[in-house]
């Protein structure tokens, strides 16, 4: 489950068939990617198993040959690729198939950044299990990125459906696959992300009581500072300044890697700003910040010892803050609405390493074309081995960590490269590296996506 409070999941996510069919039909290259998880690999699309009274035989056949076509001609175009599933749906509605091909338009969506269609598709998941957590969660954030009164309202329906399942969750069956000891931390959890994230939909309606009131509910679950800051901002649109400088003080006392220097800094602004409006100095401030650090460490100590991983509670790209090799942060926000190229690699795949120098052709092809940004963005490596690496093989490519968002955009093997539109889409993904075309490809692809900015 995507966790907007801590990342944790209650289950394994599993990748579609669906989706590994379509990993293994891009990997039609020269050079073979190297699978970031071995374990998983493709197989074609094979009959399914239907159930009495199903569609006949050669029905089924119809459907798994139309299937793969789907995926054959739209390999490299995730956009497109929907637009076949979504006709393969038309034509046999009562596929036996439904469920599964709609779970990969809505991967496909997620992947590339269509939260339109990924809403529309999620809605009609929940068919199939009204109560599935994860599609809720997911609806929350996605209709909340709108800013019309029409998703708004959508957002708190399904933040508050969210909300209504965290709240039974610790009387449910725990799943096989978490353990007991952590039943209890996954159910806060959950419960503090439902509090957060209709706490976001209500603050984007100025409904500030009700916003501070599900933001409080999520600190004394399990307290972020990302929350506690909210709670801040909150407090002082309703004239508590107490509360917002207690607010403030959580967050920047709160140990969390998605917080960055910068972050701490502003939040550490806020917080004397508030201090300031009931005191003529900061005299007395410190004092305040101990006494909330102690009681902090003495109510939640498991928060002051580990941490997730940077960006684990983001769904959206742009949200994402990258780091460079220099250390200082990226915010994906800043690129918003240029063509964005992303080539995903590691020091340890040799095709990476190609890839790499032919992608700086291409870069330099579009120099001076402010409307374009090239990133090859690595997944994770120590930052040492990438550093020597970046040095000895001397690459031009802008190079930064993707700190998560390899994941959020379906990053199952390298290389792997992908581009943005000016809407944050993903207009073409490329598994595996042919030296010979790839140059002209991914040009002939840049310029189709400027273009279609221009207009």
């Amino acid at each position: 489950m995507s966790s907007a409070a801590g990342g944790n999941k209650t289950a394994a996510t599993r990748m579609p068939t669906a989706v590994l069919l379509l990993l293994a039909l891009a990997m039609t290259s020269a050079l073979t990617a190297e699978e970031k998880h071995p374990a998983q690999r493709a197989a074609p699309f094979e009959k399914a198993q239907e159930p009495p009274g199903a569609a006949s035989s050669s029905q089924a056949e119809a459907e798994t040959e139309a299937l793969n076509k789907a995926f054959s001609t739209s390999a490299s175009d995730p956009q497109a690729l929907i637009k076949n599933l979504e006709a393969f749906l038309e034509k046999y509605p009562k596929s036996a198939r439904r469920e599964q091909v709609l779970r990969t338009i809505y991967k496909q969506a997620l992947q590339g950044n269509d939260s339109r269609k990924a809403a529309e598709t999620a809605e009609k998941l929940l068919a199939f299990n009204p109560e599935d957590p994860d599609l809720l969660s997911a609806l929350t954030d996605l209709y909340g990125r709108r800013s019309d009164a029409a998703g708004r309202e959508k957002a708190l329906h399904y933040a508050t459906r969210f909300v209504q399942h965290a709240e039974k969750l610790t009387e449910a069956v725990r799943p096989a696959e978490i353990p007991a000891e952590k039943w209890q931390e996954v159910c806060e959890v959950v419960r503090a992300t439902a509090y957060s994230m209709r706490g976001k939909v209500y603050a984007q309606s100025r409904d500030n009581a009700r916003a501070a009131a599900d933001f409080e509910k999520s600190l004394a679950t399990y307290p972020t500072a990302q929350v506690a800051e909210l709670l801040g901002d909150t407090a002082l649109k309703l004239g508590d300044t107490a509360r917002a400088i207690n607010a403030y003080a959580t967050a920047f006392i709160l140990p969390d890697k998605r917080v960055d220097a910068a972050r701490r800094e502003q939040i550490r602004r806020k917080l004397g700003s508030a201090y300031a409006l009931n005191h003529p100095s900061e005299k007395g401030l410190g004092d305040l910040i101990l006494a909330r650090y102690d009681a902090l460490v003495h109510a939640h100590p498991a928060r002051f010892v580990s941490e997730d991983k940077a960006n684990t509670q983001l769904h959206d790209p742009f949200e994402f803050v990258l780091t460079r090799l220099d250390g200082t942060p990226l915010r994906l926000a800043e690129l918003r609405g240029k063509v964005l190229v992303m080539d995903f690699w590691a020091t340890w795949c040799p095709p990476c390493r190609l890839e790499g120098k032919l992608l700086e052709r291409v870069m330099e092809t579009f120099r001076g074309e402010n409307s374009v940004e090239f990133l090859a963005v690595n997944t994770d490596e120590a930052p040492s081995v990438v550093t020597d690496f970046v040095k000895e093989a001397e690459w031009k490519v802008p190079v930064v960590y993707a700190r998560g968002l390899d994941g959020v955009l379906g990053i199952h093997a390298l290389p792997t490269v992908l581009i943005l539109d000016g809407e944050g889409r993903v207009v073409f993904r490329q598994v595996g590296l042919d030296p010979g075309s790839f140059v002209a490809t991914l040009e002939a692809k840049v310029r189709q996506a400027l273009e279609t900015l221009s207009n």
